[in-house]
C-alpha cells in the first residue's frame, strides 16, 4: 500500500499587458519549468465586439486558479483589463497574490524571479493528524479541496501507526521538503495528545523553523501545545473556507519575509 501521497503544484493566472508578451514569457517559462501550470490569457478572436465573452472567460479562469501573478509594468498600469483583473482578485482573499516588476525583470532578472521561488516554496503541505479524526472532522474533504487547488500534499495514510517516538526516514524527507517549500498543517484534537509520533513530528518541524499552521478540531485546549499559542491558526468552524484562511496566512508570511 502506498503510504504517502503527493500532488502537482499550483495553477497560475498571469495578469499582463499584451505589449509585454515577450518578457511575460520569461515568467511563464520559469513557472512551467518548476512544475506550475501558468496561463497567459489572450484570445485574438475576442478582440472586437465580444468584450462580455472575454470578461466571462477571464473571470471563470481566474476563479479556477489558486495563484495570481501580476506582471506589473507601464503597459500593464495603462491596461483596463489588467486593472480589472487586479481589482477582481483583490476582493478574493483565497488567492495567493504575487507581483513581478517587469521593468526590474529586464535588469534584475534573478531578483524578480526569486519572488516566484518564494511562491514555489509555499506550494507543499504536510498534514499531521490522527487517523481517527480523518473522516470525523472532514480532514479528507480539506485534503481534496487543497489538492484541487494544486498544492502538493504529504500525508501518512497508514490506518494504524505504531505509537513510537521514532520518525521514519520517509517522514523526515517529507518534513524537510515541507520546511523548504511549504507549511505543516497540524490538526489538533484530544486523540492526538497521547500519540508519541505526533510530538516527535511537531518537534522536528519546530526545530527546522518550518511554517506551522495549527487547526483546532475539538475542545482540545491550545495550552496543551505551548509552542503553538502565538501562531496564526485556522478555525475549522469559521464561515471563511479553510483554503481561504490558509491563503491569508501564506500571503502574510510571504509579505513578512519579503
Amino acid at each position: 500500500m502506498k503510504h504517502w501521497e503527493e500532488k502537482a503544484k499550483g495553477w497560475v493566472f498571469l495578469s499582463h499587458s499584451s505589449n509585454d508578451y515577450e518578457n511575460v514569457k520569461i515568467v511563464r517559462d520559469y513557472l512551467e519549468e518548476n512544475g506550475f501550470s501558468a496561463l497567459m490569457f489572450y484570445l485574438k478572436c475576442l478582440e472586437k465586439d465580444k468584450k462580455h465573452l472575454r470578461k466571462e472567460l477571464i473571470e471563470s479562469e481566474i476563479s479556477e486558479r489558486n495563484i495570481f501573478v501580476l506582471c506589473d509594468s507601464y503597459n500593464a498600469r495603462k491596461s483596463d483589463w489588467v486593472k480589472w483583473e487586479k481589482e477582481l482578485v483583490e476582493k478574493d482573499t483565497s488567492k495567493i497574490f504575487v507581483t513581478i516588476d517587469m521593468e526590474n525583470l529586464k535588469s534584475e532578472k534573478c531578483t524578480e524571479l526569486s519572488k516566484l521561488d518564494k511562491l514555489m516554496n509555499r506550494s507543499t503541505l504536510y498534514f499531521i493528524y490522527d487517523y481517527d479524526d480523518y473522516k470525523e472532522y472532514k480532514i479528507e474533504k480539506i485534503y481534496k479541496n487543497l489538492n484541487s487547488l494544486g498544492f502538493k500534499i504529504y500525508k501518512n495514510t497508514t490506518s494504524k501507526r505504531k505509537n513510537i517516538p521514532n520518525l521514519s526516514d520517509k517522514t523526515k524527507i517529507a518534513l524537510n521538503e515541507t520546511k523548504n517549500k511549504g507549511a505543516v498543517l497540524v490538526f489538533l484534537s484530544q486523540k492526538i495528545l497521547d500519540k508519541k509520533w505526533f510530538w516527535s513530528e511537531k518537534e522536528f518541524a519546530l526545530e527546522k523553523n518550518t511554517l506551522i499552521i495549527p487547526i483546532l478540531l475539538d475542545d482540545v485546549d491550545i495550552n496543551e501545545f505551548p509552542a503553538f499559542k502565538n501562531l496564526k491558526m485556522i478555525d475549522i468552524n469559521n464561515e471563511i473556507p479553510i483554503e481561504e484562511q490558509l491563503a491569508l496566512i501564506i500571503n502574510k508570511n510571504n509579505k513578512r519575509n519579503n
